[in-house]
């Protein structure tokens, strides 16, 4: 190849290429005629073939003949019309990409959540979302809400998913309520205060706890609500973050413990476990979506959607 004519194709491929030039080409490999491919791009057949007289003249070879009323390719036009083919099925997988990221339904979502909300509404809620954008990689990280929320300040993480409010001291983040599911005292179906029907505070003096870590809201919530009643927590006891494995110890101990009410009535269903009818409604019942404000993650609305849906129906909705 002379190296003027390969200059010549060099500058072609690099900048003289235009998609219009693609779309012919593709078309043209289908229809076979001038005529018909003007009518398909709703031009003259002078326009056609005028694109078609400019890539031939910037390649310096010939791309078509015609055999009658139709066009042949030659090799090189046979070449150029299968990789324009794969360029544009590439170009239009590329504009259904994009429109998935932004409808949401593709991509990458860190959702992080506390320990007392994981068993029912979580599940529930990542399967719906999952239904809705099977294609969106959905990594769940478990923890206390002070571990938590700096990383979503961070924007390391989506969304929270907790029973604590976005912090003041963090004034980036978001919050709403989803629903509401109160944490119940539970204790083994042999414990003493699962045969009392009307129990008091007091029948608590002295037993030990499964209890959740220190730094949780829901540990400094209990403290206050037994301050409230003349009570503090005793020592000893046993500090654990898994729910199940604290139900397997309250089952088998006189230890005493808070589950979501959604996971202790199935507990109960089982005849594992009983709750205690003492009121802790104001152990942070409410369950909260938490967010940063300049997050723009297009799969982060359907995210929403699904834990507002769930929380309607695996808890009271957080509004109501």
């Amino acid at each position: 190849m002379e190296k003027e004519q390969e200059h010549a194709i060099n500058r072609f491929f690099s900048s003289g290429l235009k998609l219009h030039h693609l779309r012919i080409l593709a078309v043209l490999a289908e229809l076979k005629q001038v005529k018909l491919v003007a009518d398909a791009f709703h031009v003259s057949q002078p326009a056609v073939s005028k694109h078609i007289a400019e890539m031939e003249r910037a390649l310096g070879v010939d791309l078509v003949r015609r055999v009658g009323q139709r066009i042949e390719f030659t090799p090189f036009g046979n070449v150029l019309s299968h990789r324009a083919r794969e360029i544009l099925h590439q170009l239009n997988r590329a504009r259904k990409d994009f429109d998935s990221l932004l409808s949401g339904t593709t991509g990458k979502l860190s959702l992080g959540v506390a320990t007392t909300v994981t068993p029912v509404l979580v599940p529930e809620a990542i399967a719906a979302f999952h239904h809705r954008a099977p294609n969106v990689a959905v990594t769940l990280m478990e923890g206390t809400a002070d571990r938590l929320m700096p990383l979503l300040d961070g924007r390391q993480l989506d969304c929270v998913v907790g029973r604590a409010a976005a912090p003041p001291d963090l004034p980036a983040l978001r919050d709403m309520p989803i629903a509401t599911d109160p944490l119940v005292l539970v204790v083994s179906r042999q414990h003493p205060l699962a045969f009392r029907m009307t129990p008091e505070w007091q029948d608590l003096e002295g037993s030990q706890w499964v209890l959740p870590s220190p730094s949780s809201p829901v540990f400094h919530a209990l403290e206050r609500l037994l301050r409230s009643h003349g009570m503090a927590l005793p020592g000893g006891g046993i500090q654990s973050t898994s729910l199940l494995a604290n139900a397997g110890l309250i089952a088998r101990t006189a230890l005493l413990g808070l589950l979501p009410r959604t996971l202790a009535v199935r507990y109960v269903a089982e005849g594992r476990l009983s709750i205690v009818p003492l009121d802790m409604s104001s152990l942070l019942e409410r369950i909260y979506l938490v967010w940063h404000r300049e997050n723009d993650n297009p799969a982060l609305p359907l995210m929403k959607e699904a834990l507002e849906y769930c929380g309607r129906i695996y808890g009271s909705p957080g509004r109501a």
